[in-house]
């Protein structure tokens, strides 16, 4: 044995040289990165499941199985097991998060518990003092055993607990009159935002919606609790909390403020603000924003990560076909390109990409935005915030904008009657104009820029494109399977605009699994359609048709809609029949319900 292995031994419970052999056996790992996961075991001071780990060279079960191997515990995935209530009763929350266990069974005084890593004789000892319960450990991925202790104890649940000691010792020595004048005044005000205890807990709330990649973290009031949940994957998911929380409301409420820089007086108002958190060597920015309920104040805070929105045109989704159109749009010389789709959808990501490539391949473009609110800077434009309480809206700044002579403006949204006449004024007079919708579809945003007040002659004559998107849900890597049943008129849709016989139709699912929870999707990817308007349909524009005759003129054209991308993406292997089918199904509403196939 290495000396470098022997300084590991006792951080893996085992032999670190025989975890490596066993992975390079199995062709988990090649030569080279064993080498690699050595070095960095040397060099970080840290065992070697968890350098490879670090290194992302496996998954936690490949890596997991063979560390039970070498340590002689079994290995269990705990979604399979049954977590006894007994068992769960006898432990409490600050024990099992300290130790990283969670208690599955309860049997005649012993106590089988699932390991985030292999315990050491002293953990086994103190275990047992502490419980006073013979110990059988096997071991368990610390993903799953991180979610399986939030979905028992609740997130935050130790530092909740310490909180509330914290509030009864302070209560005590009130009592007995040991506090001085500052301390009473922090006591009757409840929980101020300047205590300093409710601060891990707040960072641990917005430090795990990061790391689950949410994109909103939700924090509602009720009457007897207040409940976290987290929107991922465009899903809003619940995320258990500890008792207790309701009590501690105020003070996470008013410290986000105070993070926010807002009055933490004020609870009868909404509030709007922003936040930067600092991750690691990079950062992200909360928009946050609060409003009063009857049971207290519901904050929403949308997670703005550089990494997801920061992200180049290639990677968005596009095939080949729509990839070189959207290049096309970006690059014309005049007119209006607008990106439709509900909040969430990523409109802001696809126009910042495209932003990002016209600043890279044409440097001699000057690129002006106008946003509400800026939710990133882009190196190399000129980015205007908002502020409609001192008269600076869309349209008064599209007006002082066009005095800088720009090439390409982006606007935020159109939103009203005076910005839409101001933007195709901008698009009549030699500027590019990007901007965003508020439209079911693609189609649909010409007669919502009618409906607001504005010509449809002038409509045509400024409008080049429209792109419609949504997020579907990816299949997770890791669990995907063929579908081993597609519905006969879902098979015979999809062969008909994939050009192939029925029976030639494939499709697939996650199954669920460890790596992504047991949810069967990880990420989300875009489904997209294209409304290109030619003189032809310029001409139906002006002529005031309807969005249907348009829809079905463009399809002729060659238009493929949402859901026929969708289609696209499943065949791919993308995502799954389900996902297309929930976000581009249209309900009707009938009497008569359809048969069940």
């Amino acid at each position: 044995m290495s000396s470098e292995d022997k300084t590991v031994v006792a951080m893996d419970g085992g032999d670190s040289s025989d975890l490596l052999s066993i992975l390079v056996a199995e062709k988990a790992l090649t030569d080279e990165q064993a080498d690699r996961v050595r070095r960095r075991m040397r060099r970080a001071q840290i065992s070697s499941h968890q350098a490879i780990l670090d290194l992302e060279f496996a998954t936690q079960e490949v890596v997991y199985r063979a560390l039970s191997r070498c340590n002689g515990l079994p290995f269990v995935i705990i979604g399979d097991e049954q977590i006894g209530e007994t068992a769960t009763g006898k432990v409490p929350a600050k024990v099992a998060l300290h130790y990283q266990f969670v208690p599955l069974q309860l049997d005649r005084g012993t106590l089988r518990a699932a390991f985030a890593s292999p315990p050491s004789i002293r953990d086994r000892e103190n275990l047992r003092l502490l419980l006073g319960l013979r110990l059988d450990p096997v071991l368990a991925t610390p993903l799953e055993v991180g979610n399986t202790l939030k979905r028992i104890y609740g997130l935050g649940a130790d530092k909740v607990i310490q909180l509330r000691q914290d509030k009864r010792a302070q209560k005590i020595q009130l009592v007995e009159g040991t506090f001085d004048d500052k301390a009473v005044e922090s006591v009757d005000a409840g929980a101020t935002g300047d205590d300093a205890s409710i601060i891990p807990l707040v960072n641990q709330i917005i430090l795990e919606a990061i790391k689950q990649h949410a994109t909103d973290i939700h924090i509602e009031p009720y009457r007897e609790t207040v409940r976290l949940r987290y929107r991922m994957d465009g899903m809003m998911r619940e995320i258990p909390t500890p008792p207790g929380m309701v009590e501690l409301h105020e003070s996470m409420i008013s410290r986000l403020k105070i993070m926010a820089r807002l009055n933490i007086a004020e609870k009868r108002l909404p509030h709007d603000g922003r936040i930067r958190v600092n991750v690691g060597s990079d950062y992200c920015d909360l928009r946050v924003s609060i409003i009063p309920t009857r049971f207290g104040e519901t904050v929403c805070l949308r997670i703005l990560n550089r990494a997801s929105i920061f992200m180049d045109m290639a990677k968005l989704g596009l095939n080949k076909r729509q990839h070189g159109i959207l290049s096309q749009l970006i690059h014309l010389p005049h007119g209006i390109v607008l990106v439709t789709g509900p909040t969430g959808s990523g409109k802001t990501t696809t126009l910042y990409a495209a932003l990002a490539q016209i600043r890279d391949t044409c440097p001699d473009r000057k690129i002006i935005t106008v946003e509400n609110p800026v939710e990133y800077e882009l190196e190399g434009t000129s980015q205007i915030q908002m502020h409609s309480e001192i008269g600076l809206t869309f349209a008064s700044a599209l007006r002082s904008i066009l005095r800088h002579d720009p090439d390409i403006i982006l606007v935020g949204e159109i939103r009203d009657n005076e910005t839409a006449e101001i933007a195709i004024q901008c698009a009549l007079t030699g500027h590019l104009v990007l901007s965003t919708l508020h439209t079911n579809d693609s189609v649909g945003s010409v007669n919502r820029l009618v409906n607001m007040g504005i010509e449809p002659y002038l409509v045509a004559a400024s409008l080049c494109a429209t792109l419609a998107q949504r997020l579907v849900r990816r299949i997770c890597k890791n669990c995907k399977v063929e579908e081993d049943s597609i519905p006969r008129r879902l098979r015979a849709e999809m062969a008909d605009v994939l050009g192939v016989a029925a029976e030639d139709v494939k499709a697939w699912h996650g199954k669920g699994c460890i790596e992504c929870n047991q949810s069967g999707y990880r990420g989300r990817v875009a489904i997209y359609e294209f409304f290109l308007l030619d003189e032809e349909l310029q001409d139906m524009v002006a002529n005031r048709c309807t969005s249907g005759d348009l829809r079905k003129a463009a399809i002729e054209r060659g238009m493929r809609t949402l859901r026929m991308d969708g289609w696209e993406k499943v065949a791919a292997g993308m995502t799954s029949i389900e996902e297309v089918t929930r976000i581009t199904s249209t309900f009707r509403l009938s009497y008569e319900p359809d048969a069940e196939e």
